[in-house]
């Protein structure tokens, strides 16, 4: 699966994903950018609106959901839990999805 293929496949999930608390979604690593393996995952992070109760429980609905639609394992991550100096140093490997 290309990356246009897995960000329209996620962009069609969007509303299920939004509805589990997700505001914004972006992949990030080697399936951001086109220098992946077909056996690579989907890293994802993911930004909570700050009024929802969001859970791990959540977070594994999202992957799920993308993992549904794209056939790919996928690990997401909320964004205010990684540094922001780690969010600097692979600004350039996150491609915004919505």
């Amino acid at each position: 699966m290309t990356r246009d293929e897995i960000v329209a496949a996620i962009r069609e999930n969007a509303d299920a994903i939004k509805g589990k608390g997700v505001s914004k979604l972006a992949i990030l690593g080697l399936r951001a950018n086109e220098d992946y393996r077909p056996d690579n995952d989907i890293d994802v992070l993911v930004e909570v609106e700050p009024e929802t109760s969001f859970s791990l429980l959540n977070l594994i609905d999202v992957e799920q959901i993308i993992e549904h639609a794209t056939g790919l394992q996928t690990q997401a991550t909320v964004r205010h839990s990684i540094s922001p100096r780690f969010v600097e140093s692979i600004a350039g490997d996150i491609l915004e999805v919505f």
